[in-house]
């Protein structure tokens, strides 16, 4: 009779085990990574030109974006990569969420805030998000997502295509 208790209470405490754990994997770790440092943080709030970062003791720091090689925030990545857009200076970077990957090549999306035409002749429109998407090989860029190319690039990572 005890070896039978002893069984029921030895599953009961592997099940609140498996269950405790599944449930702290799921808690996105927040981290930014400068240089060759690493912060592990609680919070973390993007301002202008730094980011601000509570860790776990309560103490602030400050880190200036133009330093941040990468950040993982609620579950996403981002990664400091180079810009391959029209108009972009040379040797231009930007921190870019990784969307997804396949056979050694990443996806990511760069937002950008963007306004266009002109307030004289009445054809300028507000500032608005837009995105652009990259295709990425060992961090060099390899292909942007075009119109063009859209229909046979986001299947090959699995996207459906609407």
């Amino acid at each position: 009779m005890e070896d039978q208790a002893m069984k029921k209470l030895f599953v009961s405490l592997i099940l609140v085990m498996t269950v405790l754990m599944l449930n702290a994997g799921g808690e996105a770790t927040n981290y930014v990574s400068v240089g060759s440092k690493i912060y592990f943080c609680q919070t973390m709030k993007p301002g202008l030109f730094n980011m601000s970062l509570t860790m776990t003791d309560g103490t602030t720091v400050k880190v200036p974006f133009s330093k941040v090689s990468s950040y993982s925030c609620d579950g996403r990545l981002y990664d400091r990569l180079p810009l391959a857009c029209k108009g972009a200076p040379a040797n231009c970077s930007a921190l870019m969420e990784y969307v997804t990957s396949r056979n050694g090549f990443r996806l990511y999306k760069y937002s950008k805030v963007q306004a266009h035409g002109e307030l004289c002749d009445n054809t300028y429109e507000k500032a608005h998000l837009e995105y652009e998407f990259f295709i990425f090989k060992e961090g060099k860029f390899y292909l942007p997502v075009t119109p063009e190319n859209i229909e046979s690039v986001l299947p090959f990572f699995g996207i459906k295509v609407i």
